[in-house]
């Protein structure tokens, strides 16, 4: 039997990730939850847009897809780049190879295992970039937005959570909880719109569903599947959850990525 094509259903995804931590005792102030959505039509352009970008800040002999893109890693302060004379001036290699160098020994002059063991994770999230200057990461971070900012059909939903909200200081609030239901509340409710205006009264068009997309963290899997378990059981605040289907899927960035390559 051939698929009519008025009847065929499509995909969009929503890709989510949180920044700061749900304790109160730590030094971020929000809990933030985003979320990118596209049809899943657009992955493949998207995919490939990041993709020439990653080859343009990786190390020649590099694989782009190792390098993970994550600002709040290469927007900062890498101090031993400061103590290289001429740094911008040096290959990528050369680069990489004399920070490499300046890490090593001042990890070597830890005098203790906990010592050595905590300069080298600190060393490991900044390890991607260390081959280029602070202006070439400035100009990567503009690259990224510009590609976002730029790609047709992209919407994001968000929700910050103030940990000095009275709500979180008395701990009615969950922070996760508050913020996965805001957002995919509002994810659902772009579907029905969306299937609203896209029908115009056809009885025959079927609406288009949504796929939630996590990255991976242990602390909160198991309160956000509990909660949009509930969502489907019971709906949300704001009412029933129509449109956005199966469970959240679970993986880290670069995982996900490869998924979806694999698929073409």
């Amino acid at each position: 039997m051939g698929l009519n094509p008025s009847r065929a259903s499509f995909m969009y995804l929503l890709y989510l990730d949180a920044s700061g931590t749900p304790e109160l005792q730590d030094n971020s102030k929000h809990y933030v939850l985003v979320g990118l959505c596209m049809h899943e039509a657009d992955w493949f352009s998207l995919d490939e847009r990041i993709h020439k970008l990653k080859r343009k800040y990786c190390l020649a002999e590099s694989d782009p897809a190792q390098l993970e893109i994550h600002v709040k890693q290469f927007a900062v302060t890498i101090k031993e780049q400061e103590e290289i004379p001429d740094f911008a001036l040096m290959s990528r290699a050369d680069r990489r190879s004399r920070v490499l160098e300046i890490r090593q020994k001042k990890i070597d002059n830890e005098s203790t295992h906990k010592g050595r063991s905590g300069r080298t994770a600190k060393y490991k999230d900044t390890d991607p970039y260390i081959h280029l200057t602070r202006d070439e990461r400035s100009q990567l971070l503009e690259d990224a937005i510009d590609i976002i900012a730029g790609h047709d059909g992209i919407k994001l939903f968000g929700e910050a959570v103030s940990k000095s909200h009275p709500g979180m200081m008395s701990g009615n609030i969950n922070p996760v909880k508050q913020a996965f239901t805001q957002v995919v509340s509002r994810f659902d409710k772009f579907l029905q719109k969306r299937s609203d205006w896209v029908s115009q009264g056809r009885r025959d068009q079927i609406i288009d569903h949504g796929l939630l997309m996590l990255d991976r963290d242990a602390n909160t899997e198991s309160t956000i599947e509990k909660l949009f378990q509930d969502f489907r059981e019971n709906g949300h605040p704001f009412g029933y959850m129509t449109h956005v289907i199966d469970v959240p899927f679970f993986a880290s960035s670069p995982d996900i990525s490869s998924a979806f390559a694999k698929v073409e």
